[in-house]
């Protein structure tokens, strides 16, 4: 039912990779789409929002849950994110440390200080002032702190009463989009190190609009329509000098509610290979410090090319990425799904 958004979950941990390579490893005139694809965990953000809603909503938001049902849906949610988060950080402690001190690459940061922060995945809740070991995985402590505290108040307020849960989730959103307004030279990146300002509101809109799913029944052409403008509204707010950043989630929130009905534009996100490469892609947005750390240390001991060439970047960029790919299917298939299975199968005996 959700396969487009399962493509969708792709095309944004691509977006992320982008962002994450051409600006430390290339020094290729800046294009803007480029530099903001830091945008993609804004996407996962949303994203993550409704997925839980629209799957949980008659359980959670109709009926009546109690302690098991949270504590079942936190062993879920903490089998699908933590093993492989704990196992990439585990390779980050050698690999960082060997880095630094024995190949002495300058650019590499070591901050033993955080590493509990990171095991306890509580280092994007304003708990550390930098982001360290593998550092993607800031967005997924953040995505900890919705399952824990933000996912089931907000169900149980939406059971008591619909419209104070739209009253307050609106009221939020509304509040942190015009209190990013405020700030000069918004970018939505510095958000990072501390999370909850970007985990909050956004995956409230998820909610929302998970909710709207749910009630309201929408057409091809309509939800197609709806795709559209929330592509154009994203490339209008991108295309300026001043970019507004601040309403971004909105346009995201429009194309996750679009692809999640039946559209014209399945053939781009729903097809065997796009579902796929989206089961994978918690792998591969994990794994992504990891490829490019690894790809350009191999690529500066096999060529003395000149960095800045085309060719060079090309080959670069198709070495970081395939390392990424590699180590995603290898991560998915032999650490994060068997583990997964594993915790969630020994729960249910209990």
């Amino acid at each position: 039912m959700l396969n487009n958004l399962t493509g969708l979950r792709f095309y944004a941990a691509f977006w992320v990779f982008l962002y994450h390579f051409f600006p430390v490893y290339t020094e290729l005139r800046k294009i803007k789409m480029i530099e903001i694809g830091y945008l993609g965990v804004d996407v996962f953000f949303i994203l993550s929002g409704f997925i839980l809603t629209y799957v949980y909503y008659y359980k959670l938001f109709v009926r009546n849950f109690g302690q098991r049902d949270y504590y079942n849906f936190i062993v879920k949610r903490f089998a699908k994110i933590y093993p492989l988060h704990f196992v990439i950080t585990l390779l980050f402690i050698p690999l960082l440390f060997v880095g630094k001190y024995v190949f002495h690459q300058d650019s590499l940061k070591v901050y033993p200080d955080t590493l509990i922060n990171n095991f306890l995945l509580v280092h994007a809740w304003n708990t550390t002032s930098h982001i360290s070991w593998n550092f993607p995985s800031w967005s997924i402590s953040a995505e900890w702190f919705a399952y824990l505290f933000l996912f089931f108040p907000a169900a149980y307020v939406y059971k008591k009463s619909s419209l104070l849960f739209y009253f307050l989730s609106c009221s939020v959103i509304v509040f942190f989009i015009f209190s990013w307004f405020q700030i000069p030279k918004f970018i939505m990146d510095k958000y990072t190190t501390n999370g909850l300002p970007r985990i909050i509101p956004e995956f409230l809109l998820g909610m929302l609009i998970g909710i709207v799913r749910v009630k309201v029944t929408m057409t091809k052409v309509w939800t197609s329509l709806l795709f559209l403008s929330g592509i154009l509204t994203s490339v209008i707010l991108f295309s300026f000098e001043f970019y507004a950043e601040q309403l971004c989630i909105l346009a995201f929130a429009a194309v996750i509610l679009s692809l999640s009905y039946k559209n014209f534009f399945d053939f781009l996100f729903s097809t065997k290979r796009m579902i796929y490469f989206g089961n994978i892609s918690y792998a591969f947005y994990m794994t992504q410090f990891l490829s490019l750390i690894v790809s350009e240390q191999i690529f500066k001991r096999m060529f003395s090319a000149d960095s800045g060439e085309l060719s060079v970047i090309g080959l670069k960029f198709l070495a970081a990425f395939f390392l990424n790919f590699i180590l995603a299917i290898l991560a998915y298939h032999y650490i994060e799904e068997p583990l997964r299975k594993k915790i969630v199968n020994n729960n249910g005996k209990k």
